[in-house]
């Protein structure tokens, strides 16, 4: 990775996952600012980045910014920061809901601004970060970031229309896995096995089932008939997914986190 200088604005989860990722490249010279003293404090002493006391030194200090603060705090940061923002900044900005353009608005014209939706499985540094551009951003900006976000994992970069449908399936989505391995671990539990034998047993499967998916030879629809005998235990198991219509449950939890996301757009 070429020399980054990258200043942190909220050294809140995400931002601690992306910073354990960076670290890893002496190269990279990293600030970080909290409101939280703390907080701060804590992540200096984690990881060895330079901690400052306020906004207007992490500008001084970094090019790079990233906005890793809740979505209705990005207009007051931004706002701070305005006075110190140059040409030679690029914003990316990790908020839920919150447009490129609603920042640029509120920082100097001519900002280049990233929008990014990371997800929390960056902490084993198998994330998915889904990446997009603002209007002044350029593709270079873009291949800068997908290189920072690969440092934690996988990167998609997509237009930023589609960042409501990113939010929904992979930042949102560890919850609806947590929530599935947690429904077939009960299965397994109720079945005989402890429960500590059975969140092993479908952790581990559904990594193992990511992985053949990722691999990219064959879809998951193929994968499932691979698996699947005629009259065999896998097949009684997928007829009660669909006599609970558990396929349209989960298609219905998308859409609904994505209406979500977009009803929290600026």
């Amino acid at each position: 990775m070429q020399q980054l200088s990258i200043g942190f604005v909220g050294t809140g989860r995400i931002a601690r996952a992306l910073i354990s990722g960076l670290v890893n490249d002496p190269a990279n010279r990293i600030c970080g600012y909290d409101k939280d003293p703390d907080a701060i404090a804590a992540v200096v002493k984690q990881f060895g980045i330079e901690g400052t006391s306020s906004t207007a030194e992490v500008a001084r200090d970094a090019r790079i910014i990233i906005l890793a603060v809740k979505p209705y705090q990005i207009e007051e940061v931004v706002e701070e920061l305005r006075p110190h923002l140059t040409t030679g900044h690029l914003l990316i900005s990790v908020a839920a809901g919150i447009t490129s353009e609603f920042i640029r608005q509120h920082s100097i014209d001519a900002m280049r601004v990233i929008r990014v939706m990371p997800n929390t499985p960056a902490f084993t540094g198998q994330g998915m970060t889904a990446v997009s551009k603002g209007i002044m951003a350029t593709q270079e900006d873009i291949a800068l970031a997908t290189t920072m976000f690969s440092a934690i994992g996988r990167v998609a970069v997509l237009d930023e229309r589609l960042m409501d449908a990113a939010t929904a399936v992979s930042g949102s989505g560890p919850a609806y896995m947590f929530s599935l391995i947690a429904s077939i671990a009960e299965g397994g539990r109720q079945c005989g096995l402890s429960m500590q034998d059975a969140i092993l047993l479908s952790a581990q499967t559904m990594l193992g089932a990511a992985t053949m998916v990722l691999n990219g030879e064959k879809t998951p629809e193929e994968l499932i008939r691979e698996v699947t005998t005629p009259g065999g235990t896998t097949e009684a198991g997928l007829k009660q997914m669909d006599a609970h219509h558990v396929r349209q449950a989960m298609i219905e939890t998308v859409k609904a986190a994505a209406t979500r996301s977009n009803e929290l757009k600026q």
